[in-house]
């Protein structure tokens, strides 16, 4: 029990130690999040101001001074959107330069503990891949998702029930992403163990070449590596299947949500909304906004 104890407090040490001041960008980062997704409104406002301004009064002055405050306001999103990434890169360097010379001592012990060069390489690969989910879409998902409610108090502002309909598709996209996650978590682990094996094998007949040859069992050696490839493969194509048809059930059902909400936008109208017209577009937007950002994350 002690060594256990010893253990997890070592690890608690380590974790510190390679995410010290890293706390701090990414409290900047939501700052500079919540920021990007209030101008990401500066379409829907536009489009409202237009029908509401400038085209009920042909005012050519109107159109120009909205549609200039616009490239301003989305030259500012562009700005801010350059620096969070900027910011990513450079907080996934940092991780790197902290953990990747500890990944590195951990792969030139692990032969000495019966595990192949390619089972410690991969090690290596574990910390590229972290530094890569930095600068990823994905991680921007993740920054871009505590601000969506933002987006759902505009479009509930419009009316309760387009409200209700664009949290409902929200939670219908996230139970679908929910079992994407399940579905693919153990084809996704195999599939990587199998990689793994297929690489180790490849390492061990580049390095015995010349016995190989010698002994006559380079043709044995090829079929070790083919059998190993064809259950890399297979297991790979299973998650792929899955991955894609969960993605595609996901995109369709966002473009349907978004028919829907547009629809409802005509049937809600006697209940107070505005024109259609100044609605539709504003609506489409947001609600997109909302749902596309769920899929992604």
């Amino acid at each position: 029990m002690r060594h256990r104890d010893r253990k997890h407090l070592a690890k608690a040490r380590c974790t510190e130690r390679l995410t010290r001041r890293l706390a701090m960008p990414f409290v900047f980062l939501g700052g500079i999040s919540g920021i990007i997704n209030v101008l990401a409104l500066t379409g829907s406002f536009y489009m409202l101001q237009v029908y509401d301004r400038a085209l009920p009064s042909s005012s050519l002055p109107t159109l120009i001074g909205l549609s200039t405050l616009a490239i301003g306001l989305y030259a500012t999103q562009g700005m801010f959107e350059v620096l969070r990434l900027q910011i990513l890169v450079r907080v996934g360097a940092q991780l790197d330069r902290r953990s990747a010379p500890l990944a590195h001592r951990v792969a030139i012990d692990m032969p000495r503990f019966g595990y192949s060069p390619a089972e410690a390489m991969e090690r290596g690969r574990d910390v590229d891949t972290l530094r890569g989910f930095l600068g990823s879409p994905g991680l921007v998902a993740l920054l871009d998702l505590p601000w969506m409610p933002i987006f759902l108090v505009f479009v509930y502002t419009l009316h309760p029930w387009l409200g209700a309909l664009t949290v409902g598709g929200a939670v219908l996209l996230t139970f679908i992403t929910i079992l994407t996650e399940l579905f693919t978590r153990r084809w996704a682990g195999a599939t990587q163990e199998a990689m793994v094996v297929r690489n180790g094998i490849a390492d061990t007949n580049a390095r015995n070449a010349d016995v190989l040859k010698a002994m006559g069992f380079a043709g044995r050696a090829v079929d070790r590596y083919r059998a190993a490839n064809d259950e890399h493969l297979a297991l790979q194509t299973r998650t792929a299947d899955v991955t894609g048809t969960f993605g595609a059930i996901s995109r369709i059902l966002r473009m349907i949500l978004q028919s829907a909400v547009l629809g409802l936008v005509v049937r809600v109208e006697p209940f107070g909304l505005r024109a259609s017209g100044e609605v539709v577009p504003a609506v489409g937007l947001e609600h997109g906004a909302v749902h596309r950002g769920v899929e992604v994350a």
